[in-house]
């Protein structure tokens, strides 16, 4: 137990509360003065023995003795304590030491004796007493010993005391050391004056030398300012950065020594040091400023992202502020956001100047021949436009807007990202980071700050979204719609702002076209840089939206083009196909150039590879919208037609009219039979030519059927062809029709009391010529309706004979033979033209003859020689009328 002891007073002396403590704690000379026994004794305790002192070792420090004072235990600590007990545990059990002021009775007999027996307690009383009597008896004896030695101390201080008075060692005196202080300061003074100039000399020498030392061992540190200055003068920045970096680890080296040995011969003095410290305060300018000159080269735009590496490189070797990654990164992103914004700004004053010049208003006449002009382009297969014309103007200027952006984000974003995947990725941080990186086996871009690493995605979105967002305002790609609702319900479309005055849909659809593939290009150089899944998902979503607004303002203007196509019918023939005009070429080319760049726009995918394009099915959506419009402007384009036949011809262009009735040659566009015979024949060269080619290739592109389509065109054909064609022929039957009635019935003519025919009535010749007025018209302006046109006026012609005969209510016999010769002499001139119709009309006739024929009539002989009578009258006239009715005759019989 009495190790115990001498931890405990180790632990006090030191002020420790266990010997195997981490920290250091500076003790003071009052703690030190401090006794165990005065730290522990407290006089606030009541249950104390005062009598009982601390023993007092030979040291004369007192101690803690933690004895049982009974005399029953070793200890009244207990014998299982470990080792290295805690100084507070041994305080919590000083108040059961009989040493400590703070001892208490009543806890000693509770915690060390609570299983004492009595009897043993009664031998530690004596034990006890005992004790105390050795102690008093042992002070008793101290006392007698050294008393005569207290008596002599006593005497011989109070001598020395009375000896110091009586020889003025007082405090005026300075206890008698004033004489020989002065003594010593006037020789410290001669000393001075004989000894101070050797010695400063001396000094002064020394520090000469030593001054030439350190700047012979360190010229290079000396030199530094002005090589960095000559190496930044001649561009020489990596010499600069190697000369920096040496001079910085000697400059350390230094400071190091300097705080590991104050004397150290080394460093020098501290004279020598500042000088160290003024020469790396001049380098620290020079380097300040070479950090500004390269932070200069690092906002410049227009270097290469090589040279830019290299610079930033420097920066970090130059142990600069700032990150120069960063700060090259939100330099370039500051950069390319405000030329993207210059570069749309000044596009789009391009654009409003190409505007303002179109001098004039909306106008379908300006639009329709815009549109002419296009579609002559589109048919010689020629590619160079006027600009003069304020619409192309507008659209270049549209087009060179979309393609500068697309450039400028080509140009841009790719090294941009470049670099920020590359600060991402840790590649631009100091050397001394990235080492220790590697030694204690983090990945490379732990280093980096993940708030700049957000926020430089961000960044590359923001490009992104911006490029996105000025395209999509400048082209109301977030509008999906062009209609709206009015007040009374109806649906108005509504045009988009950015399209040129007059445009059409020619123009539109090859600069909406190139712009989609400008668009589409765009997206894929992007898609090869890899760009982040936010950003990427910009370019994507713009595409989308580009290709659906453009498919469907396109769609739009299509169809309203369609309306008023029919103006640029000038009725000059198709040299090529002479039976039809050339409205129906000029349709053909324009819906198939309409189709097919509605096609390259719904096809453009915003990814594609040459498979991926190959087996690419366009989507329904577009497909349905594409298909809507195209039979939509192909139905438009027929009720155009019909309204161009009904409708007096207008010139779209004066001064083009005298080519034009020259390429005309006979044709009288005035004339409504001629429009309605010419519309007729181009319904029926579209019914059989142009709408099945054009359907052809609508399915074959977009891969749909169109079989019930194209049926309904024809229907929708075949009804506007009997509509014109029987107008026209209804009103030449009219004609003919009045000179029968007129013939027949109210010429005077008695069919009952006629003598024997002699000749044909000039009704009928009438009638015939009428005909051949007919066949000559048709004949000239399209020959194939010929036959068509002759056999319904043949049939009406034949019909209302029938109808007039009916209203005789009998003929005698040279009224039945007369009829029948001139019957007879219709039959036969227009026998080629003859039709089952016609023919059983004709039978009705003859039927009709013979039932109002009265057979007592026979004065006039035998009606058989009647008949051949007839007969020859017949030959006769067809053969004196065969110059006027040639036109009627077979081509085998004219040959």
């Amino acid at each position: 137990m009495h190790d115990y002891v001498e931890d405990a007073a180790i632990m006090r002396f030191y002020g420790m509360d266990t010997l195997e403590t981490d920290v250091w704690v500076d003790v003071t000379e009052d703690d030190m003065a401090e006794s165990m026994y005065q730290q522990f004794a407290r006089p606030h305790e009541t249950h104390t023995i005062p009598d009982i002192q601390p023993p007092v070792n030979s040291d004369g420090d007192s101690g803690l003795n933690d004895a049982d004072p009974l005399g029953i235990y070793s200890s009244v600590l207990g014998s299982d304590l470990p080792r290295n007990i805690p100084l507070s545990h041994i305080k919590e059990k000083s108040v059961l030491m009989i040493g400590n002021r703070s001892f208490q009775s009543k806890q000693f007999l509770l915690q060390v004796h609570q299983d004492t027996s009595y009897n043993d307690l009664a031998r530690g009383e004596d034990y006890l007493r005992q004790s105390v009597n050795q102690h008093s008896e042992a002070l008793k004896s101290l006392v007698h010993t050294n008393f005569d030695r207290f008596v002599s101390a006593k005497n011989t201080i109070d001598h020395v005391y009375e000896e110091m008075k009586s020889k003025q060692l007082n405090t005026d005196q300075d206890y008698g050391t004033g004489l020989l202080q002065k003594a010593l300061q006037e020789a410290n003074v001669r000393a001075e004056q004989i000894y101070g100039p050797i010695v400063e000399r001396r000094q002064r020498v020394d520090r000469v030398r030593s001054t030439l030392t350190i700047l012979q061992r360190y010229k290079f540190f000396f030199n530094l300012p002005s090589s960095l200055l000559e190496s930044i003068k001649q561009n020489k920045y990596e010499t600069a950065i190697r000369d920096y970096k040496r001079g910085k680890y000697l400059y350390q080296t230094l400071k190091e020594e300097e705080d590991g040995n104050a004397t150290n011969e080394t460093l020098g003095t501290n004279t020598h040091q500042k000088v160290f410290d003024k020469v790396w305060i001049q380098v620290t300018k020079i380097v300040t400023e070479l950090q500004n000159v390269l932070l200069k080269m690092l906002a410049d735009p227009w270097r290469s992202m090589e040279e830019q590496e290299k610079t930033i490189n420097y920066l970090f070797d130059l142990d600069t502020a700032e990150d120069p990654a960063w700060f090259y990164l939100d330099s370039q992103y500051l950069w390319i956001v405000g030329l993207m914004k210059e570069t749309y700004a000044t596009g789009l004053g391009h654009i409003r100047t190409a505007m303002h010049a179109m001098d004039f208003e909306e106008s379908t006449v300006v639009r329709i021949l815009s549109l002419k002009k296009a579609i002559e382009q589109l048919s010689t297969k020629t590619t160079d436009t006027n600009e003069h014309d304020g619409d192309i103007r507008c659209w270049k200027a549209i087009s060179v807007l979309v393609q500068s952006l697309c450039a400028l984000l080509h140009r841009c974003l790719p090294d941009f990202w470049r670099l920020s995947k590359a600060f991402i990725e840790g590649k631009f941080v100091k050397k001394t980071n990235s080492t220790l990186a590697q030694d204690t086996g983090r990945r490379r871009g732990q280093g980096v700050d993940l708030v700049k690493v957000e926020k430089c995605r961000k960044m590359t979105r923001g490009i992104v979204d911006l490029y996105s967002s000025l395209l999509s305002d400048h082209f109301d790609l977030d509008e999906r719609t062009m209609t709206r609702k009015m007040a009374d319900g109806s649906h108005q479309v509504m045009l988009p702002r950015f399209l040129p005055i007059n445009a059409n849909s020619i123009h539109m659809a090859e600069y909406f076209t190139r712009i989609v593939t400008d668009l589409a290009n765009c997206v894929n150089a992007m898609h090869g840089i890899h760009l982040a899944g936010d950003a990427f998902s910009g370019l994507t979503e713009l595409m989308e939206k580009a290709r659906w607004k453009f498919v469907d303002v396109l769609c739009k203007f299509w169809e309203r083009d369609a309306k008023t196509f029919y103006m640029l019918e000038d009725w000059a023939l198709d040299i090529k196909s002479p039976q039809c005009t050339r409205l129906l070429k000029r349709y053909y080319e324009y819906h198939k150039f309409c189709a097919r760049s509605a096609y390259k726009m719904a096809s453009l995918m915003p990814v594609t590879d040459d498979s991926a394009q190959e087996n690419h099915t366009i989507e329904n959506d577009y497909v349905e919208k594409i298909r809507s419009s195209f039979l939509e402007s192909t139905y438009t384009f027929l009720d155009g037609l019909v309204q161009l036949a009904f409708s007096d011809y207008v010139p779209l262009n004066e001064k083009d009219e005298l080519i034009l009735a020259k390429e005309r040659d006979k044709v009288d566009v005035h004339s409504m039979d001629v429009r309605i015979l010419l519309t007729v024949s181009n319904l029926s060269h579209m019914k059989s030519t142009v709408m099945r080619k054009l359907v052809g290739l609508f399915e074959i592109a977009y891969r749909c059927n169109m079989e019930e389509e194209l049926k309904t065109l024809v229907d929708v054909v075949d009804q506007l062809d009997r509509i014109l064609f029987n107008d026209y022929v209804k009103r030449r039957s009219l004609v003919i029709k009045d000179i029968i009635r007129q013939g027949i019935l109210l010429s005077g003519i008695d069919w009952y009391s006629i003598s024997k025919p002699t000749e044909v009535h000039s009704f009928v010749y009438e009638a015939l010529m009428t005909l051949v007025m007919v066949h000559a018209q048709v004949n000239s302006v399209t020959k194939q309706l010929v036959h068509r046109a002759l056999s319904l006026l043949l049939e009406n012609m034949a019909n209302d004979c029938l109808e007039s005969f009916r209203q005789v209510e009998r003929f005698g016999m040279g009224g039945m033979l007369q009829a029948t010769l001139e019957i007879e002499f219709i039959h036969q001139t227009l026998s080629q033209y003859l039709t089952p119709t016609a023919s059983e009309t004709l039978q009705f006739i003859y039927q009709t003859l013979e039932y109002a024929y009265n057979p007592q009539q026979q004065h006039s002989g035998n009606l058989q020689s009647e008949l051949n009578h007839v007969k020859e009258l017949l030959v006769f006239s067809r053969k004196s009328t065969v110059v006027q009715f040639l036109c009627f005759k077979q081509t085998r019989e004219r040959k």
